[in-house]
């Protein structure tokens, strides 16, 4: 039975296509193939960068739902004593 990919794999999975990318573009160093393999590194970067903290936020007690967590301090609920 396989499991399904959460959003932790599948970011280390374009995080390491990120770095194969980068690695490949020192070795081309210039003309077009090398300016596609840096753009290619910047936009999987970008994108694993974006699901690690997609998987932070999920992975928090709560779910991620700022306004059922009692554990955050927000000054609108401090009492003003004058």
């Amino acid at each position: 039975m396989r499991s399904k990919p959460t959003l932790r794999t599948t970011g280390w999975g374009i995080f390491l296509a990120g770095l194969v990318t980068f690695l490949l573009s020192t070795v081309f160093t210039s003309g077009f193939v090398h300016g596609l393999f840096q753009g290619m590194t910047v936009a999987l970067m970008l994108g694993a960068a974006y699901l690690f903290g997609a998987h932070w936020r999920h992975g928090r007690p709560g779910g991620g739902d700022v306004e059922s967590s009692e554990a955050l301090w927000l000054p609108s609920r401090d009492e003003r004593r004058e």
